[in-house]
Parts: C-alpha cells; structure tokens; sequence
C-alpha cells in the first residue's frame, strides 16, 4: 500500500513539472508572419533612414520609425525588444485612415489608446517596471473587442474597445531620446477584406494618413528624410493629481474583466488539485498538531481550488473585485482554528491558490517544492521525542492500586517514544497521562493486555492524534 501511495505521489510530481511552464499565449492561426531581420532590407516593411539592421537586430534611433505593411484584424503580435535612454516606445497595430491603437511603454508605465479622427480616447493604463538594456517579451492580442498586453508572458493590461477598429498595419516608433532595439517579431492574424496574411495592399491603394508613405521610382517621389512624420500620441500623465468623483468611478471600472481561457482554467484546476493532495499529504505525516491531521488536511484541496477559481475570475476585474469585498464582508468564516500549524498550512494552501489562480506556475511550484523542503529538514533535525501520536491516560484505585513505575515500565516496553505529561496521586487513586507513539496496531495491544495483567482494574483511555497505522 505504502508503495503505491509513494507510485501515485511520484506520477502526481511529473503532473506538476510537465503543466507548470506557463506556456506563452498565442492565439491559433493558419498563418503566420516570423520576422528575424537576417536581411538588411526586410520585406513589406519601410524603415527610417536612420534606422538599420544589424546582427538580426532591427535598431531604432531616437525618433526613428518602422512599418510593417499588411491589413490585419484580430492580431496576435509578439516582439522581443530592448530599450536604452529616456523616451518612450510608439507601438501602433490596427493602423488605417480609419484610425490606430496606440500602446505607450515608458520605463514605468504603459497606456493604450485609441486614435481615431485626429481624437484620442485613453482605453487603460498600468504601472510597470521594465529595466533598460535588457531584453523584454511584449505580447499583444486582440479578439474582437478585447485587447490584451502581458510583458515578458504576464498580463498587464486588458482593455474592451466598444467600437473596434478595422484591420491595419503595424508601427514601431522611439520617442524623445530612446533608441529601441527589436530582435525578433512573430505576427498572425485575420487579413481584412479578404487579403491574405502578409500581403501588402496594392500598389495603388494610399497609405494610411499622416504616414509614411513606401518608397516608389517615381520623379515625384518624396525622398524618404522629408517625410513628415506623425505627431507623437501625448503620453497620459501617470502622476496626475487626485480624480474627481466622477472620474475615479469611471478609472476604476474602465478595465473589465478578461475572458478565462477553458484550457487555461482546466489546467490551474488540475494543479490546484494536486498541489493540495501533495500538501495534505506532507501536512498528514510531517505535521505536529494534536488534531486529527487526516480529517483537517481534507480541507486544503477544497481551499485551494476555490481560491483558484476566485482569483482567476476578479484577477484583473476591479468591479469583480469589489464584489467579493462585499460578499465576504456578509460570509463570516469560523474555523476550530487550534493550534498555529493548521493555520499555517492553511494560508500554504490559500497562496498555492492565489499563485495558480495568477497563472504563475512554475513560481507556485517552486514555493511548494521550497516550503516541503523546509518542512522536511525541519522534522530531519527535530527532537525525537517531540513525536508522538497518541494521549494515553492510566488510572489505577484502591485496593489494587498500581504504581507508577510499573505502569511505566510497561509502556516503555511496548512503545517507540514515551513522555509523561501529568502525575495525579492520591491516597485512593493515582492517574497518569502520557504521550507515547506505537509503530503499529500489534504493540498497542501488547502494551494494553501487558497493563491488563498490572491489574484488570485498570482505567486506560487511548486518544488518537493522526492514527496509529
């Protein structure tokens, strides 16, 4: 039996480490467009004449530009960039006479908005912290309405746009004295008006408005360093005083609540699952409460998936979040909380849920592999005496009372650890209440016929702590 337990914990860890590398979401399409920048001048794209391409990497200077020609809706965009110097970092994405998104990062904040007949509507904000001269994931992806960023496979921003844009092009622009490096881009997505992924419009079609236009070999073409480049969308101010009523109402519900994933929600579940049955295990045969640790260990997988799940329907809803404030200030929750351990372990299980619920798994998996560890070097080089499983009260009484070393003779016998607590003596009674541990059930009763034979009067009360096999 042993061995199975030990089988099915081993084949539950592989679970673990196989589902915990978060992987990064892209959406699923036929096609797709892998940009590496191996060639100095890259297909369908046009560039600043300051900018270049070096080492398959695509180097802006400070108030260079990049655009990349196509006609897509329902993008799934990845870039791989790194920035140096003061500024800020342009990325535009749906980009047509219609209008375009415009997402700001700046080294401590990102904005985006949505530009559209020469207005500019602010959709959400976030605070960042992204380090200079060191290489960061951006994913952008857009579904209908909703348009999501995570930075380096974390979500960061999600946004609802009422009224979406049509399909457009790209555009990569560095702002102030920033110069932007991009190593890498991977783009796929819906061709608009049915064109296929990548391709460029035709050559008579005219660029977008107030963009630049690609260069053609003609007598009246505009050479490409007095094209007039479009004005920088105004960065919202991320240290703007305090918001009227009003306005903080509408800041606070403007981001609403992203769409779960099914495959996303099935996997944090089924990892909530088995991390709890690994820490109701540990808790089961490491602990050291006196309670019955089996029956309260049962509650760390119920705990730990309700956790999961809250957290990942309000995580990046305010208004939701709200509403669980309320809920629970009407809930009131009571547990036979009896000793710190179970309340420790009880907020194990709540950060493994708050972790999973967060789609940081490897990080969740790395506390539980941690938090086991320390656990189990603390029991390594514990007192041995200290363990014990079983309150165990003798009472012996006139005529035939016992004494107290016999009685304890005779448990010392029959038992692997022994420790006396309490010692009653009177001149009609004596009682004696230990705490002791028997390997198996067989000892048990060896040590109660072996305190039988003492005398058959005597009063024995066994009380269990976690189970004597």
């Amino acid at each position: 039996m042993k061995d199975k337990t030990r089988l099915l914990t081993a084949i539950l860890i592989v679970i673990v480490l196989a589902c915990c590398i978060n992987p990064t979401p892209v959406a699923a399409q036929d096609e797709n467009i892998k940009e590496t920048f191996d060639s100095a001048s890259p297909e369908g794209w046009e560039l600043h004449p300051q900018a270049k391409i070096a080492d398959g990497i695509l180097q802006l200077p400070p108030d260079s530009f990049a655009f990349r020609f196509g006609d897509w809706s329902d993008i799934d965009l990845s870039i791989k960039f790194r920035y140096s110097g003061e500024g800020e970092i342009l990325v535009s994405y749906n980009m047509s006479e219609e209008g375009r998104y415009n997402l700001l990062i700046g080294e401590s904040h990102l904005v985006l908005e949505k530009e559209q007949k020469e207005e500019v509507k602010p959709l959400t904000s976030a605070r960042t912290a992204l380090e200079s001269n060191t290489w960061t994931t951006l994913h952008i992806t857009v579904s209908g309405a909703q348009h999501h960023i995570y930075l380096n496979e974390e979500l960061v921003l999600t946004a609802e746009d009422a009224a979406p844009l049509g399909a457009g092009a790209i555009f990569f622009q560095s702002l102030s004295r920033i110069t932007l490096e991009i190593d890498e881009m991977v783009l796929s997505g819906t061709a608009g008006e049915g064109m296929p992924i990548g391709e460029e419009p035709p050559g008579e079609e005219t660029p977008p408005k107030g963009e630049p236009a690609p260069e053609e070999e003609t007598e009246d073409a505009i050479p490409a360093d007095e094209i007039e480049m479009p004005p920088a969308t105004a960065t919202a101010d991320v240290t703007q005083g305090p918001l009227d009523k009003r306005g903080l109402i509408e800041a606070l519900f403007a981001q609403q609540a992203s769409q779960v994933e099914l495959t996303t929600f099935f996997i944090n579940m089924v990892l909530a699952a088995v991390c709890a049955y690994i820490l109701s295990i540990v808790y089961i045969h490491w602990g050291s409460s006196l309670s019955n640790r089996r029956k309260f260990a049962a509650n760390f997988m119920l705990m730990t998936i309700t956790t999961t799940f809250i957290i990942l329907i309000v995580r990046s809803s305010v208004a939701l979040s709200l509403g669980l404030v309320g809920a629970l200030s009407i809930v009131r929750f009571r547990t036979a909380v009896k000793e710190p351990e179970e309340l420790a372990y009880l907020f194990f299980a709540i950060g493994l849920g708050i972790g999973l619920g967060d789609n940081q798994r490897l990080v969740t998996f790395v506390a539980l592999v941690v938090g086991i560890l320390i656990i189990g070097l603390r029991r390594a080089f514990r007192k041995p005496g200290a363990d014990v499983n079983l309150h165990v009260t003798v009472a012996s009484h006139n005529p035939d009372m016992v004494a107290l070393e016999a009685i304890t003779e005779i448990l010392r016998k029959h038992t692997t650890k022994l420790k006396l607590l309490r010692f009653d003596e009177s001149a009609d009674a004596l009682e004696a209440a230990y705490l002791i541990e028997f390997r198996d059930m067989e000892d048990m009763s060896q040590a109660r016929a072996a305190l039988r034979v003492l005398s058959p009067a005597l009063e024995i009360t066994f009380m269990d702590n976690k189970g004597i096999w």
